[in-house]
C-alpha cells in the first residue's frame, strides 16, 4: 500500500508546473534574476540568467558578450563582488560601460576578460554570479528600493572612434528587474485542474490493478 502511495505522489508531482523566476524581456533577450540567502543576513548571492542572445527573437543580434552590469544599489549598500569582474560602487553604466556617468545610485560590475570579436552561438545562454552586501535586501526591488537594470553588449553593432572611445550601440535596457527569491518549486492555479486530472488519472489506474489482483 506504501508502495502505491509513493507511486501516487510521484505521478502527482510529474502533473504539477512550475512557475519561472521573475523575467524581464528586452530586445527579445529574457533577463532573469534569482536571489539565494546566505548565513549572512545582510548579504545574499545572486544569478543572472541571459538566454536568447543572436536567436530569432534577439532584435538587435550580433552580440559578442558583456562589457559590464549595472544595478541601482540596495538601501543600506556597502558592496557587490562578481568572479571575473570588478565592483564600481557608486559608478554607473553608460555606451562605454561601467563609469560612465558617475551616477552615486548605482554599482557597476565590470568585465575583466576580454572579449572574442564573434558572435555568441544562436540562442545561447549566458550566467552570471554576484553577491551584494546590504542592509535591506529583502525589500530590494520594492517601491523606494529600485534595482533597476542595465547591461552593455560588445558586438557587431559597437564601434570604437579614432580617439579610441567605444560605443556599445546596443540598448541598455535601464527597466526594473526585481530579484525572485529561491524557493521550493510552485504551484502554477492556472495548471491545477490538469495536475488533478493527472491525479485523478493514476488513482484510477491503481484501483484498475487492485481489481484484478484480488
Amino acid at each position: 500500500m506504501k508502495a502505491k502511495i509513493l507511486g501516487l505522489a510521484i505521478a502527482f508531482v510529474g502533473c504539477v508546473a512550475v512557475l519561472p523566476a521573475h523575467a524581464l524581456t528586452a530586445d527579445g533577450l529574457t533577463y532573469t534574476l534569482t536571489a539565494f540567502t546566505t548565513s549572512n543576513p545582510n548579504v545574499d548571492d545572486f544569478t543572472l540568467t541571459i538566454s536568447g542572445i543572436n536567436g530569432p527573437s534577439d532584435t538587435e543580434g550580433g552580440r559578442y558578450g558583456v562589457l559590464g552590469l549595472a544595478f541601482n544599489e540596495p538601501s543600506g549598500f556597502v558592496s557587490a563582488a562578481a568572479s571575473g569582474f570588478t565592483d564600481m560602487p557608486g559608478d554607473g553604466l553608460d555606451a562605454s560601460g561601467c563609469g560612465g556617468n558617475g551616477s552615486a545610485n548605482f554599482f557597476c560590475l565590470k568585465n575583466n576578460a576580454s572579449i572574442t570579436q564573434s558572435a555568441l552561438p544562436a540562442n545561447s545562454t549566458l550566467t552570471f554570479n554576484f553577491s551584494a552586501d546590504a542592509t535591506s535586501l529583502s525589500t530590494w526591488g520594492s517601491n523606494g528600493n529600485a534595482d533597476d537594470f542595465k547591461i552593455a553588449w560588445d558586438g557587431s553593432k559597437s564601434k570604437t572612434d579614432r580617439k579610441g572611445k567605444f560605443t556599445s550601440g546596443y540598448d541598455l535596457v535601464s527597466q526594473n528587474l526585481p530579484p525572485k527569491p529561491a524557493a521550493a518549486p510552485e504551484i502554477d492555479p492556472a495548471n491545477a485542474t490538469a495536475a488533478i486530472t493527472c491525479l485523478a488519472g493514476a488513482l484510477a489506474v491503481a484501483r484498475g490493478r487492485r481489481r484484478r489482483l484480488s
